[in-house]
């Protein structure tokens, strides 16, 4: 288990991580997401003991670690910690990247073979444990690194950025190499990404950061359907905005020229933010009319563009939509879902990413 407690981190003085409370449990897989330069890697190395917090206290496992005059240094942690860039031995072959962390330790060689061994069929490497690193592909290399990091039985695997260097194919395979690998091991891993399909496809929570300020946490299910305000919901997926007004069972969108029906109990200005999955085209009569203005075909999906009023609204719909629709049909467009803000003037404001 992991537990912080008011962290915080500032660099000469300028603040990049405020108030940071936070419990992560023995064996959850925690996703730190956001932005470059919003604080999460920040989060990674003082747990890892990489940086020392300005002030607050970071516990492991009940025992402190970091916090006001303790400091325990990274290698008695007890974590695992695998990097954007590899870092594996460029002279050593694969066999003796993965051993390197048992042999600081004196761990005795026939346990040493048997431990990596064993490690190396996990991550699928057993046949290449005499080659080099450089005679290996980025994926290998980054399965080495990840075998290095698990193979002295960490209670905590810290992961930063690490498959950012990799093809998007390989990147979501091994997606569900880490997370099967971990699970089947139970240890808790904090994972950092500012990618936020990889944080819905691996993680237990996730916490969505912009400068510095955990804008909400959750499961991948409840910050998706749930987002608690507009830059929540423009992160994490797609979505477009329409400013509205309103009233007892309906919103009006002036841009759009109508009224939707809805249950929300806020009055006046609001935002409505529209996810284009939850938007349906058809060639019905009645109901709200656009035009299509764009397809755009990506094999499983057709991306639409529609005309409604002086808006523009997006729309997915199955990939053999085109088949049916071309670009200046007039399409009859149905809204299954909506979210809704408060329109207080600062929804621009809000959706900046700041570092």
């Amino acid at each position: 288990m992991i537990q912080i407690t008011n962290l915080t981190k500032s660099f000469d003085g300028v603040p990049v991580l405020k108030t940071f409370n936070a419990t992560f449990a023995d064996g959850e897989f925690i996703t730190l997401l956001g932005p470059s330069g919003c604080g999460k890697t920040t989060i990674l190395r003082m747990i890892a003991g990489f940086e020392i917090p300005t002030t607050g206290e970071i516990c492991l496992d009940g025992k402190l670690v970091s916090g006001g005059k303790t400091f325990l240094p990274p290698e008695k942690r007890d974590i695992g910690m695998v990097f954007q860039s590899y870092a594996v031995w460029p002279h050593m072959n694969v066999f003796d990247n993965v051993a390197y962390p048992l042999e600081i330790k004196h761990v005795p060689k026939d346990e040493i073979k048997t431990r990596v061994e064993e490690m190396l069929a996990t991550v699928h490497l057993s046949q290449y444990a005499d080659r080099l690193p450089s005679q290996l592909s980025g994926g290998q290399q980054q399965r080495i690194a990840l075998a290095r990091a698990l193979v002295a039985k960490p209670k905590i695997l810290l992961l930063d950025e690490p498959l950012s260097n990799l093809d998007a194919k390989l990147r979501e395979t091994m997606r569900f190499e880490i997370r099967d690998i971990t699970r089947e091991r139970g240890i808790g891993v904090v994972y950092v990404t500012h990618d936020q399909t990889e944080a819905m496809a691996m993680s237990d929570r996730i916490f969505l950061i912009n400068d510095g300020v955990i804008q909400q946490s959750g499961t991948p299910e409840e910050i998706y359907n749930n987002p608690v305000n507009p830059f929540v919901a423009d992160f994490l997926g797609k979505v477009d905005f329409f400013p509205g007004t309103a009233a007892e069972g309906e919103i009006t969108i002036p841009s759009w020229g109508v009224s939707i029906p809805s249950a929300t109990e806020r009055r006046g200005a609001v935002i409505v933010a529209i996810r284009p999955e939850n938007i349906r085209l058809s060639k019905s009569n009645g109901g709200i009319t656009g035009t299509i203005t764009r397809m755009t075909y990506l094999g499983d999906v057709t991306d639409c563009r529609v005309q409604v009023g002086e808006s523009i609204v997006r729309a997915v719909e199955d990939g053999d939509f085109r088949r049916h629709f071309k670009a200046n049909d007039t399409v009859t467009v149905a809204v299954r879902e909506f979210m809704v803000f408060p329109d207080d003037g600062s929804t621009q404001e809000q959706l900046q990413i700041r570092t």
